[in-house]
């Protein structure tokens, strides 16, 4: 759905940015229009914990400073969660941007006709979102970052696994003395859904067969230490040397190295699977136009560029070309990175997740 124009007696936003490069806001915070625009609030859910600050510093309050609009965050839920959500109140779940999404429930949310279509007319920086990406937001997403599954490890306690074995059976790698050190996450968190297809995989099956994945469930079960659903929940056992093998987000695993997280990350022989991060916008939101404009101010370059940076994750578009070597090393920024990265069937996850749950709490119970 498009929005009819502004009548053209006054210049709508897009318009007098795009002529004054950004640099008009202290000009147009005096005009009617600008100051009819301060009481519009914008209610985001989006990260909570560590990444809360930094969504907070890098595009809450830049946005506000923009178009003098006053921005709600509310970092509440994983995906899966803030998915369920915006199902049990018909779309109308009280925020108008679900900025931290993934692709599956971009998938069930759209054929259910609980989130609005996006385009370059709503979202014009959808123009540079990875071509790889842009298949994966589908027509209701904009994907604004990238990362990936990786393995991390305690080096103070371990050797560097290679394989995805190294944590599925780890007790054959490092013996028993790793019982109580591994730590399994909730499939509310995707995180746990990529692991476990790992898990298939090293099985011979895959996301078509999980069966040899709920086999190595049962049997690492007696090994794990601790479970969480939330990545946020894990920190503390990493910090205070509970853990020493885990699955971990590019993203997170290169923050708290950076932040002197005893650890290391590492990309098993086996491979990773990507992720995209999706923003959208909820179909029965209070302020869509602002909504809209959210999401493309996120993709803009400099934000984009800034924001990689700050979350330790691969940017949403495809031109920004000088970020720092380590961080190209580490994160999916570059072409030949997303043409290595293979990214799972997010429809038949979305499809099958509750399914998958349900066998997983069967095993865990």
């Amino acid at each position: 759905m498009t929005h009819a124009r502004r009548p053209s007696g006054r210049m709508n936003r897009r318009t007098l940015l795009k002529y004054s490069g950004g640099t008009a806001l202290t000009a147009a915070l005096a005009s009617p229009a600008t100051i009819a625009r301060a009481a519009e609030t914008l209610v985001v859910n989006s990260q909570g914990g560590e990444y809360q600050e930094i969504f907070e510093r890098v595009i809450v309050r830049p946005f506000e400073e923009k178009f003098g609009v006053t921005v709600i965050n509310d970092a509440t839920g994983s995906a899966s969660q803030d998915l369920a959500k915006i199902r049990a109140s018909g779309g109308s779940p009280g925020f108008d941007v679900a900025a931290s999404l993934t692709p599956p429930e971009i998938i069930v949310g759209g054929r259910e006709g609980l989130l609005e279509s996006l385009d370059e007319t709503k979202v014009p920086n959808l123009a540079h979102v990875w071509e790889k990406t842009r298949a994966l937001g589908g027509e209701y997403g904009a994907v604004h970052t990238v990362q990936y599954a990786s393995l991390i490890y305690n080096t103070e306690k371990v050797d560097a696994p290679t394989s995805w074995a190294d944590y599925w059976t780890s007790w054959e790698t490092y013996g028993d003395e790793v019982r109580n050190h591994l730590i399994g996450f909730n499939p509310a968190n995707l995180l746990s859904i990529f692991a476990l297809i790992h898990a298939a995989e090293l099985g011979g099956g895959g996301v078509e067969n999980m069966e040899p994945a709920w086999e190595m469930l049962a049997a690492q079960k007696p090994y794990l230490g601790v479970v969480v659903t939330g990545s946020s929940e894990a920190v503390p056992h990493f910090e205070n040397g509970q853990v020493w093998v885990s699955p971990y987000w590019s993203g997170r695993a290169a923050l708290y190295i950076d932040r002197g997280l005893p650890f290391e990350m590492v990309q098993p022989k086996e491979g990773v699977l990507g992720l995209p991060d999706v923003a959208a916008v909820p179909s029965g939101a209070q302020n869509k136009d602002l909504a809209y404009e959210f999401i493309n101010f996120r993709l803009s370059k400099e934000v984009q560029r800034e924001f990689s940076l700050a979350y330790h994750a691969g940017p949403g578009r495809n031109d920004i070309d000088d970020f720092p070597q380590e961080f190209l090393d580490r994160q999916i920024a570059s072409e030949d990175k997303m043409a290595n990265t293979i990214f799972p069937d997010l429809a038949t996850i979305g499809e099958k997740r509750r399914d998958w749950t349900l066998r997983w709490q069967e095993v865990m119970s």
